[in-house]
């Protein structure tokens, strides 16, 4: 049973970040600990320490972001811009920070502890912008309709101003406007449902300022995610180039450059 389980949480960390630093790394994140403990580690993909929560989702985040998925991109690519919703502690961010260097990227989430995380983890690198909030389809108020949930899968609902736990909301929209830039490079939307409301209303004035769109849906949590997000993307300048969890949807224009 050791060697199984040698080979099924070892092998795979090695053989992404090799002889030296993978065996570090699953050791620290195979560590047991009671309640929660940060640590860092040092991974050739990243290049500033990457901060992990063990005893958290934290650590299959890492595995899901910096192990078993690659985001399929297309070569040619040179975003000025990435926005990243629902960025959780950073690990997609960081993931394409480094694959893009330079670039200039807004990261949005809405949970305090996770924030404060992904500060650690993307706060020093060049052009990184974080903002504790999430994305909506106006800049009224929402709120974390499941603060339960533990460090992830945080789904917001609109409120009214006298909600105590309520907080502004911002916008695909003003987020770009703020940016400086007059396209976004790569949106990657992990935003555990509220690509419903998105997709619904207010896409409009951002959908076609999109290079590359990388998205989950979340039937599972709120059904219509799927249809909503169809019947827009269909009827736009997209092309879909890679399918799985996460979907990745190219504008034609960028692959006709190619």
């Amino acid at each position: 049973m050791k060697i199984v389980r040698w080979i099924e949480h070892f092998a795979p960390v090695i053989s992404k970040f090799g002889l030296i630093d993978g065996p570090k790394v699953a050791k620290a994140l195979a560590k047991p600990v009671e309640g929660e403990e940060l640590i860092s580690v040092n991974i050739r993909q990243a290049k500033r320490p990457v901060y992990v929560r063990l005893g958290t989702s934290d650590v299959s985040n890492f595995y899901e972001n910096f192990v078993h998925t690659e985001f399929r991109l297309p070569e040619n690519i040179n975003p000025k811009l990435i926005i990243d919703a629902g960025a959780n502690v950073g690990y997609a961010a960081l993931h394409l920070m480094n694959k893009f260097n330079g670039v200039k990227t807004i990261s949005i989430e809405p949970d305090e502890s996770n924030f404060k995380v992904l500060q650690m983890n993307c706060g020093g690198y060049e052009k990184f912008e974080g903002i504790c909030s999430a994305i909506w389809v106006n800049d009224g108020l929402v709120k974390i309709s499941n603060p339960d949930s533990g460090k992830t899968g945080f789904r917001v609902e609109q409120v009214e101003e006298n909600d105590p736990d309520g907080f502004p909301a911002v916008t695909i929209e003003s987020v770009l406007a703020n940016s400086g830039e007059d396209r976004i490079g790569i949106l990657k939307l992990d935003v555990e449902g509220t690509e419903k409301e998105l997709f619904e209303e207010n896409y409009k004035s951002w959908i076609d300022k999109v290079d590359v769109l990388i998205i989950e849906l979340h039937d599972r949590f709120k059904p219509g995610c799927a249809l909503s997000f169809y019947s827009v993307i269909d009827h736009h300048n997209f092309v879909q180039y890679a399918k799985g969890d996460n979907l990745v949807y190219v504008n034609k224009d960028l692959m006709a450059e190619a």
